[in-house]
């Protein structure tokens, strides 16, 4: 599989070729998706300059998802991202009849507030939900 790489906005990470992008800016934030051909799974950066507190982040996203999906699997996630502490989420659901998964993580750098977050459905090829995790784990701060 042939990567290209992002690089912007205080942020480079690496996905697939064949994946769209898109880029939205509002204000001090600026979202970076970036979605599978097939519309199953898609990853999504956006920092925020104005540094919002990143576990509040992570809540505000669980929430929108508990508002579409009220029967949500949660599992709190704690992790490392590139010497930064990441708080976020783990999710399980069903939509259509069909399980999905997603992954919320969320921390803060000396200049922005950094949200990571990957949704896909096992509807995808076996590979989506690894692919999406590569895409996240990738994510570092560069210099603007």
């Amino acid at each position: 599989m042939t990567i290209q790489t992002y690089e912007d906005h205080g942020v480079r990470f690496q996905y697939p070729l064949d994946w769209e992008l898109e880029e939205t800016e509002d204000g001090d934030a600026t979202t970076i998706e970036v979605q599978d051909p097939g519309g199953l799974g898609f990853a999504l950066v956006r920092t925020d300059e104005s540094c919002p507190d990143p576990a509040g982040v992570a809540d505000e996203v669980l929430e929108a998802m508990r508002v579409e999906y009220p029967e949500l699997d949660v599992t709190p996630a704690l992790e490392s991202r590139n010497g930064h502490h990441a708080t976020g989420y783990d999710i399980a659901f069903f939509s259509l009849d069909i399980t999905n998964a997603a992954a919320i993580r969320s921390y803060r750098t000396e200049s922005r507030t950094v949200l990571l977050f990957g949704q896909w459905s096992d509807m995808g090829d076996d590979e989506l939900p690894a692919m999406i995790r590569r895409v996240l784990l990738s994510v570092e701060e560069v210099e603007d």
